[in-house]
């Protein structure tokens, strides 16, 4: 099947949906809150934050993979293979803990610790290989095709996986029906593909923006030049979005995503900080960077002055090191200047 032609999603949503839904009543996967920011709801804007950062194994990545896992185990399958810069990894050695099956993990020698001490508390087999995602790829692509009995769970080009991450979308649809814009962080891209395919074909006046580093803009790029671009050497905070466009995600994001915001590694932090010191909120710069469109004032210029708008933006992940968030805590009165 190419995938310069995108597949109806609509029926693997719902068997997402439904599937989420029975995880959930036993416990594996929580439904969570959206909550209203007093602090940052202001200025025409009525702030709402999807906490994906308290879903089972710390981001919202448990629902695509979980899905994924579970389609695939009916083929036959009992181990399962993934590259990724933490949050999917995570969320791979948690569900194969819960569904007693066997997960190897390839991630970037960069990746952050606490990322891969969580892959390892659950179980997960963890190889360190490449100073980027782009060569830890290829590594799990050269032990995938030498083994046709290990099933690749890819981040990011999998039908399951997008579907899975879109009832995200579904939460948010029924929690808040009269939502005028969805702000999702933008990595390989799968959570922001489904989420826009849902919305244009359920409510296609709500916008929806993915929100990148400027740093790693590459699906800004991409977009630009119509076809995926892919970048060496990236550094960000933001170390959840140092990834590349996916094929698959990117045939849907050409098509239904709104636009791409940028945000700087500043105001990344700055994010960071207003989450927790406002808001008590534990949020990776990956996450957190859903908000900087909000405190850097973008937004308000795409949407326009004059009216107001309610805003959801889905805070993916909680995964930071405490050496990090302890540097930004120290950068306090920088922040407060401009907060």
């Amino acid at each position: 099947m190419s995938v310069n032609k995108p597949i109806d999603l609509m029926p693997l949503i719902q068997e997402a949906w439904e599937f989420i839904r029975r995880m959930e009543s036993m416990g594996y996967v929580i439904r969570t809150p959206l909550y209203r920011s007093e602090r940052l709801s202001s200025n025409g804007l009525n702030v709402y934050l999807k906490l994906e950062n308290l879903q089972r194994s710390g981001s919202f990545k448990v629902r695509g993979v979980f899905f994924a896992v579970h389609k695939y185990m009916r083929d036959g399958y009992e181990h399962f293979l993934t590259v990724s810069t933490g949050n999917h990894a995570v969320a791979l050695a948690y569900v194969a803990s819960v569904l007693r099956v066997r997960a190897t993990v390839v991630v970037p020698e960069t990746t952050p610790r606490s990322k891969v001490e969580d892959m390892e508390k659950y179980g997960a087999e963890v190889i360190k290989y490449g100073k980027s995602y782009v060569e830890a790829e290829k590594k799990a692509l050269e032990i995938s095709s030498s083994d046709p009995k290990i099933k690749l769970i890819h981040t990011f080009n999998d039908y399951y996986i997008i579907a899975g991450h879109t009832t995200i979308g579904l939460e948010i649809l029924e929690d808040l029906p009269s939502v005028d814009a969805i702000l999702i962080p933008l990595g390989g891209g799968a959570l922001p593909a489904g989420v826009s395919y849902l919305v244009r074909h359920v409510k296609p006046s709500i916008k929806v923006y993915g929100v990148q580093p400027e740093n790693a803009p590459f699906y800004a790029l991409s977009l630009k030049e119509g076809k995926p671009v892919v970048l060496s050497n990236i550094e960000t905070i933001a170390d959840g979005l140092a990834s590349r466009p996916g094929e698959i995600p990117f045939e849907y994001i050409r098509r239904y995503l709104d636009g791409v915001l940028l945000v700087n590694e500043y105001d990344i932090e700055r994010a960071i900080y207003v989450l927790l010191k406002y808001e008590h909120i534990i949020a990776e710069g990956a996450g957190a960077i859903a908000i900087g469109p909000i405190i850097n004032g973008d937004l308000v210029k795409k949407l326009g002055q004059g009216d107001v708008y309610n805003v959801v933006a889905v805070i993916t992940g909680s995964h930071i090191d405490v050496e990090r968030l302890r540097k930004i805590l120290e950068n306090e009165k920088a922040y407060e200047s401009r907060t």
